[in-house]
C-alpha cells in the first residue's frame, strides 16, 4: 500500500488592522463552496514556501504587503476515494503596508470580526477562526471542499 498521495497546498491569512482591530475580509467570487466573507489566500506554487505564498496572495488580492505572518495551524479536506487531500496553511498578520484594493478574486474591506456570522461568511469561516485564535491547531473535513470541524486528534499547546 502506497503511503504517498497528491496534495493540493493552499493558504489563508487573517489580516488585522492593529489600530482598529478590524479584520480584512474578501468576498470571493466563483468559489466551489458557500460564498460570503472570507480571508485572502490561495494556492502555494511549486517551489514556493507556505509563508511566501500567503504573503504573495495577500498582495495580489488586496494590494497590502505583509512584513511577516504568524503560522496558526492547518485545515484539511480529504478525498479518500480519489486518494488525495487539500492542506490549508493558516496565518495571521497585523504588520502590513500599502493601499487596499480589490482584485478579480472579489471585493475587499475592513470589518469588525464580531460582524462575521454563519449567514454572511464563507463555508466554515467561523470554524477556521478557532485556528486563527489558537483555540485549536487543526480543522478537517472528510469531504472535498466540505464543512470543517475541529480535528478530534488535536489539543492546543
Amino acid at each position: 500500500m502506497s503511503r504517498t498521495q497528491p496534495v493540493e497546498l493552499v493558504t489563508m491569512v487573517l489580516v488585522q488592522d492593529p489600530q482598529t482591530k478590524r479584520v480584512l475580509v474578501e468576498d470571493k467570487v466563483n468559489v466551489p463552496w458557500k460564498a460570503g466573507h472570507s480571508f485572502p489566500g490561495g494556492h502555494v506554487e511549486v517551489g514556493e514556501s507556505g509563508l511566501s505564498a500567503a504573503i504573495r496572495e495577500v498582495r495580489e488580492e488586496t494590494g497590502l504587503v505583509l512584513a511577516t505572518a504568524e503560522f496558526c495551524g492547518t485545515c484539511e479536506w480529504f478525498d479518500v476515494p480519489g486518494g488525495r487531500r487539500k492542506l490549508g496553511l493558516l496565518y495571521r498578520s497585523d504588520q502590513f503596508s500599502g493601499e487596499l484594493h480589490a482584485s478579480a478574486e472579489g471585493r475587499v474591506y475592513w470589518l469588525p470580526e464580531s460582524e462575521l456570522t454563519v449567514e454572511n461568511s464563507a463555508e466554515s469561516l467561523l470554524t477556521l477562526l478557532r485556528v486563527f485564535h489558537h483555540e485549536t491547531a487543526a480543522v478537517v473535513s472528510e469531504q472535498w471542499d466540505g464543512e470543517l470541524h475541529v480535528d478530534a486528534g488535536t489539543t492546543r499547546y
